[in-house]
């Protein structure tokens, strides 16, 4: 496959380019910065400089992807910070409207899900800014005519674990902590096989 990566220097976003350049795909990374990925170079790989909230950026450098993947999130737990949900979102949209590339996959927060526990309740409370900008994020991607899928997952974790559970419309009866690298293994399968499409998936370890 050929996937336009947002999100690529971050640490899912580098289990997602790693997982993708050893299956064979090749990959477009856009970053914000010359120095972001410096360390990474390979003959599949072309790193692109440019603002993921900007759709003519997007526009001019998506046609010929079958894929676009977006890990992008926020930092730190500030409204800021947490913008980069919303305003990223609907520069993909607008771009992917105008190109012929219409299966997009994004990754979002298990706090959105209702019943996804009670310390998922209490961080709510303490992250109101991220929990309604994820909501921003999924509510542009969900009222587009695109082929999109939404992940929603749990705590993050950087251990190699690759095993995942996922649930369409839910978090797994259990929830837990899932893995970046089993994050990145669901997205590329995904992007393959479209097993959910236009669904908003939970995964957790």
């Amino acid at each position: 496959m050929k996937l336009f990566l947002l999100g690529a220097n971050g640490r899912t976003g580098r289990e997602v380019l790693s997982g993708a350049l050893d299956a064979g795909d090749m990959v477009t990374a856009l970053v914000r910065g010359e120095d972001r990925l410096a360390d990474v170079s390979h003959q599949r790989l072309e790193t692109v400089v440019g603002d993921p909230c900007d759709p003519r950026v997007l526009e001019a450098l998506l046609p010929g992807h079958d894929a676009v993947v977006s890990v992008l999130g926020p930092r730190r737990p500030s409204k800021a910070a947490s913008a980069i949900y919303p305003e990223s979102a609907a520069a993909i949209v607008e771009a992917m409207h105008h190109s012929e590339v219409d299966r997009l996959l994004v990754t979002s927060s298990a706090l959105l899900f209702p019943d996804a526990g009670l310390l998922a309740g209490l961080l709510r409370r303490l992250m109101p800014g991220i929990v309604q900008a994820a909501r921003g994020m999924e509510e542009r991607v969900r009222t587009s005519d695109l082929a999109w899928t939404i992940v929603r997952t749990s705590l993050l974790t950087n251990d190699r674990e690759t095993r995942y559970r996922a649930a369409a419309g839910a978090l797994p009866e259990g929830g837990g902590a899932v893995s970046r690298s089993a994050v990145a293994r669901f997205l590329l399968t995904e992007a393959r096989q479209s097993g959910h499409l236009r669904q908003v998936v939970g995964l957790c370890g």
